[in-house]
């Protein structure tokens, strides 16, 4: 087969590039800006990263691996080779996973039975370098409010969702939500470096996990809380004394993304319905209404 040469110029906010896919095959879909090519072809994809006064970083598929740099060597040159192939295929992904304004390269390295979960393994750019691993994420989904990255991903009828918070060099599990039969079921694994603490488990009504419908958005069930009567104010950090001047009052709902050590913190997020104005912040768990089960 033909070498296949794509150039691809992308800015943060880029495009999409089209997949390469046979007939009757799982086509690697869209997250963000994406180069495909086959796997005995070759390819590039450029873009701007301001984090190198205006170098042009480039990422380029060639022999069954992947090579990045820049073209003023403020990068020093990386190589990866993807632990596997799709439909004979490559991808690459750009996609600002730690949320630092700069874009990040994922390189596609497995695909689920089925061609539901497209596998990626991250990594992010720091001052001399664009390969330093973040970790393997299975359809990423960026959430510009929370400031997290959604991981859904199914297995046989059911979805679980995973997020995570950027944290340092990584990616921080704070959240895990898995449709179970009647529920929705509410983890936060607390897992920290590779830790794994289990913190809480609390089930909330979820949808008919045999719904096709409902499953093709797995996050749309919020867990959400209310407040007891009186004013629940905003912390700026577990057991801290000083409280902040934002506070909720009985019936406002908002939503936990994650839990203190100790089970008694609440990290909530709350958006005001007539402003729209997102709050977010630690609350003692004293303070809210938990969802029965």
């Amino acid at each position: 087969m033909s070498d296949v040469r794509l150039l691809v110029v992308a800015f943060l906010l880029g495009g999409t590039f089209p997949a390469a896919a046979s007939d009757g095959a799982v086509s690697i879909p869209d997250y963000g800006t994406r180069l495909t090519v086959p796997a005995d072809g070759s390819g590039s994809i450029e873009f701007a990263h301001p984090a190198y006064d205006g170098a042009r970083a480039t990422v380029r598929i060639e022999n069954g691996r992947v090579l990045a740099g820049t073209d003023n060597d403020a990068l020093t040159l990386a190589t990866y080779e993807p632990a596997s192939q799709w439909n004979d295929e490559m991808a690459v992904l750009l996609m600002d996973v730690d949320f630092d304004g700069y874009l990040d390269v994922g390189v596609l390295d497995g695909v689920g039975y089925g061609g539901v979960n497209f596998f990626w393994t991250f990594h992010r750019a720091d001052s001399d370098r664009l390969f330093v691993p973040v970790g393997t994420i299975a359809n990423p989904e960026r959430d510009d409010i929370m400031g997290t990255i959604r991981e859904p991903s199914r297995s046989g009828p059911f979805w679980t969702t995973d997020v995570y918070r950027p944290e340092g060099e990584g990616l921080d599990l704070i959240l895990s939500r898995t449709h179970w039969g009647e529920f929705d079921v509410v983890t936060f694994p607390g897992s920290r470096k590779g830790g794994d603490i289990q913190r809480g488990i609390i089930p909330t009504i979820a949808p008919d996990p045999w719904d096709a419908e409902a499953l093709e958005d797995p996050g749309f069930h919020q867990f959400a809380v209310s407040t007891n009567p009186g004013r629940a104010y905003f912390y700026g950090a577990p057991d801290e004394t000083t409280r902040r001047g934002a506070y909720l009052v009985e019936g406002d709902e908002g939503r936990v993304t994650d839990v203190s050590e100790t089970g008694d913190w609440f990290f909530m997020v709350f958006t005001h319905r007539e402003t729209g104005v997102t709050t977010t912040g630690w609350m003692r768990a004293e303070d809210l209404v938990l969802p029965q089960g």
